[in-house]
């Protein structure tokens, strides 16, 4: 990847969901149609069925992002369904990528909570596509959001400073299939309209899920969660000073129920548990210091080789680090840098 400056393109939308829905169709309707050809093994027409049944739960769900999705469809001139596709890009495959962590009380510098995660793909298009997105409605907080054509709310933050990242659950289960529900990258959308990490869990538990997720919430209060989900459950769990996560369940319960088995020997292609014990390490090592200048150090990781350490470029392996983040809630506050983190510098953003 050719070293590139460490901005994101910034795109900033108003007024109600619907017209700041519009307005966003219209700017993305390009890059809309082209992710629609890049869904993971195709858009078939048994997928085509799964959107549309999921098209009618949503509709259903929370009016704001609904509102926000029929406007999106209005500009880019794309129905409701085939938008949908875009939302269900972890429904329809598993990812094996990211890393997270979250911090909060006598593990960090001053008490405050941080969240943290890398961003990892094995398609490397995915770089320019990628923008952050603020989007302010009168039915919503305003938030500033990690965006991908398609996936307005990938990951952010919003102006009560509650804020979310996550990775997927999906070196394993393997056995565990998507139902119809509400996807992934919406229900994201949906924790960033909440006040603060109660509300976001209380959304979660009520919500039809479509598929596998592993969540970390931070409020600006100070409370973290991880919540731990597959279709039908959902684990809350909070954290007291440090949790990590990767691409495996750490929930007993939800380990049981998903009938978890992790592979016997850690390869560049499922380096899930390797990432694990690395990210849990480093946040150990800096207990009780945990700061922004920490994590960005923590994220630039090389060690103990190339696929099994936090900051990925691919090779060996197929996932490369695409962007890495973190948020500071008290403040407000989304730090990010674009793709490796040992040759970008990360840029403060605010609401």
């Amino acid at each position: 990847m050719p070293l590139l400056p460490s901005v994101h393109p910034i795109l900033e939308f108003r007024g109600s969901p619907r017209a700041a829905g519009k307005s966003y169709g219209e700017q993305q309707a390009v890059l809309l149609r082209e992710a629609l050809k890049h869904i993971p093994k195709g858009l078939t027409s048994r997928r085509r069925h799964y959107a549309r049944e999921c098209w009618q739960v949503l509709r259903r769900w929370e009016r704001p992002v609904v509102e926000f999705l029929l406007g999106v469809a209005v500009g880019s001139r794309l129905p409701p369904p085939e938008l949908m596709a875009l939302q269900l890009f972890e429904e329809y495959g598993h990812m094996r990528h990211c890393t997270a962590m979250g911090a909060t009380g006598s593990a960090t510098r001053d008490g405050s909570a941080i969240i943290a995660q890398s961003w990892d793909d094995d398609t490397p298009m995915l770089y320019p596509a990628v923008s952050l997105l603020r989007l302010r409605t009168d039915a919503t907080p305003a938030t500033l959001t990690y965006a991908l054509p398609g996936r307005w709310a990938a990951a952010g933050i919003n102006e009560h400073g509650l804020a979310v990242v996550w990775t997927s659950s999906g070196v394993r289960p393997s056995l565990v299939e998507p139902r119809v529900g509400v996807p992934t990258y919406t229900l994201v959308a949906g924790i960033l309209t909440c006040r603060d990490c109660a509300a976001a869990v209380a959304l979660v538990r009520r919500t039809r899920n479509a598929g596998c997720f592993i969540f970390l919430l931070a409020d600006a209060t100070g409370e973290v969660w991880g919540l731990e989900g597959m279709p039908g459950r959902v684990e809350a769990i909070q954290c007291r000073d440090l949790i990590t996560r990767s691409n495996h369940y750490q929930c007993r319960a939800m380990r049981c129920a998903a009938k978890q088995r992790l592979p016997s020997r850690s390869t560049f292609a499922y380096n899930s548990q390797p990432r694990a014990a690395r990210i849990a390490a480093l946040t150990g090592r800096f207990r009780g210091h945990i700061d922004g200048p920490v994590i960005e150090s923590i994220y630039r990781d090389h060690q103990p080789k190339q696929g099994l350490c936090i900051c990925l470029h691919g090779d060996p392996g197929p996932y490369l680090t695409v962007d890495s983040f973190y948020a500071v809630p008290a403040k407000r506050e989304f730090f990010i840098a674009r793709g490796y983190v040992c040759r970008h510098a990360f840029t403060r953003h605010q609401l």
